[in-house]
């Protein structure tokens, strides 16, 4: 199963912001020099030196202002590897010509799934090089050093991709060495959605999480994740994984970039065409977010357009606040209303048969629904809730108000069911189809202790469960609530 992320980063950056910059006769900066952070910076080093007027060269050969730097965290230390080398060759396989982009790859691979390249196992980072002779399984591009994450091109080095230092690490090189004017975050690997039971990694109290790393027995949390990308200036965050477009994991990075694109399911471990991708992002004349939230749209429409239950989401950043208050109004206008076992049925009848829905083939594994089609749904059987005419005109009308959220957050998506608008939210693990577990993780749950809760589980009146349950909480009522009381 596809769920870890690949990055993309891009941010303004020139040589301005060196102290005490010398220049050869050629314009090129040169020598060893602190930035306004303190880091010293080696401008001899062929790629990524900036000159006076804030020109760039990279792996490639390319000169030029540079538009884009993308960053691909290839967390491969798991049954991935051999889907990593392929999504690798795919970048290479691209005819970049002088584009003024650069790709950078930080790959950690597994010694026992993929033996080509050398059957190295250890974590290194690429600057992406095109291949002469196009998609082909041996590797072209060139290793390169990175002093944050203590990365040689010369030696072997294990990084555990878990840790969200070393993510945080590679946005800071990205940025230090490869200035842009935009930056883009791929995750790229094993996503889990929230895992509930189902931890076949012999973690601790399982959590949303991403970047799993077989080496350390480790994975990133959300919560993780968020500060790993907290205040970096991102553009662009994409989650090349399963179960990455959702409520949860757009609000917890709300501020942390432009644009969220992802998918409410899950999808091959194959992941996205590479080569697609960028060809299309390539052909555009300005290189705009919209033009890279396209580009990754359109190829994983036409990659899966015969996979049931795919879809990919472009989810606008900055209206995910609005979407959480207006979802959340819902849940409890919704929670509000039912006050029987038969209304409590009649809601939960159509989450676990009904609505649009997300889950593992395999089982204990959780669901997730789609909000869109299950506001539309609990709103067309609102008579079944209540007989109280108040409470139903309140149910359609919070129905309404999250379609116009919805309408302005996620402006642009594919689903192969025709459907639209798409980005789901967690319910609850299953044992089986339409079976669900006896209680939820104390990820999810508010209140609790648990360390890993993310911003969505904390900030939840309506929707997430508590430690003791409430009446206005959706979930609470639907798999908690004593209705004999």
């Amino acid at each position: 199963m596809k769920t870890m992320p690949i990055l993309i980063i891009a941010l303004m950056f020139t040589v301005s912001c060196y102290q005490g910059v010398n220049y050869d006769e050629q314009g090129t900066a040169t020598g060893n020099v602190d930035d306004q952070q303190g880091t010293t910076v080696d401008l001899n080093d062929e790629q990524g030196a900036v000159d006076k007027d804030g020109f760039v060269k990279d792996a490639q050969g390319s000169s030029g202002k540079r538009k884009w730097t993308f960053i691909i965290y290839m967390a491969a230390d798991n049954d991935l590897e051999s889907a990593a080398i392929a999504d690798f060759n795919e970048l290479e396989a691209v005819n970049y010509g002088a584009a003024p982009i650069s790709i950078l790859v930080l790959l950690d691979r597994h010694k026992d799934y993929d033996m080509t390249n050398g059957n190295w196992s250890d974590t290194r980072l690429f600057e992406i090089k095109p291949d002469p002779n196009g998609l082909n399984p041996a590797f072209c591009s060139s290793r390169i050093d990175c002093p944050e994450l203590g990365l040689s091109k010369d030696s072997e080095t294990e990084l555990n991709t878990a840790n969200p230092m070393v993510l945080s690490g590679l946005i800071d090189f990205a940025k230090r060495v490869y200035p842009a004017e935009r930056y883009a975050l791929f995750i790229w690997g094993h996503g889990t959605g929230w895992r509930g039971g189902f931890n076949n990694y012999n973690l601790p109290e399982p959590a949303k999480a991403v970047a799993f790393d077989d080496a350390d027995d480790n994975y990133m949390s959300l919560p993780s994740f968020g500060r790993a990308v907290d205040g970096k200036g991102l553009s662009v965050i994409a989650f090349d994984t399963c179960f990455g477009a959702l409520l949860e994991v757009a609000y917890q990075i709300r501020n942390d970039a432009e644009l969220f694109v992802g998918s409410e399911g899950e999808i091959m471990s194959t992941g996205w065409n590479y080569t697609a991708l960028f060809t299309e992002f390539l052909s555009k004349d300005n290189f705009t977010i919209s033009d890279l939230g396209n580009a990754i749209q359109n190829q994983f429409s036409s990659q899966y357009a015969s996979r049931s239950n795919a879809t990919i989401s472009q989810i606008q950043l900055h209206q995910v606040n609005k979407l959480f208050i207006s979802f959340n109004d819902f849940s409890g206008v919704v929670a509000k209303a039912i006050a029987t076992e038969e209304a409590k049925n009649a809601v939960l009848n159509q989450i676990l048969y009904h609505v649009d829905r997300y889950f593992f083939a395999s089982f204990p594994s959780d669901m997730y629904i789609d909000i869109f089609d299950f506001s539309k749904k609990i709103s067309a059987i609102r008579g079944n809730i209540t007989s109280n005419t108040i409470q139903q005109n309140a149910i359609s009308d919070a129905a309404s108000k999250l379609e116009e959220a919805l309408d302005l957050a996620v402006p642009s998506s594919w689903a192969k069911n025709g459907t639209a608008k798409k980005i789901g939210v967690h319910v609850i693990p299953l044992q089986g189809i339409a079976v669900p577990a006896a209680s939820h993780e104390l990820a999810y749950v508010r209140d609790s202790m648990s360390p890993d809760k993310s911003a969505f589980v904390e900030d939840s009146e309506h929707w997430a469960p508590n430690y003791t349950p409430k009446s206005d909480s959706l979930l609470d009522k639907l798999f908690y609530w004593n209705y004999t009381r």
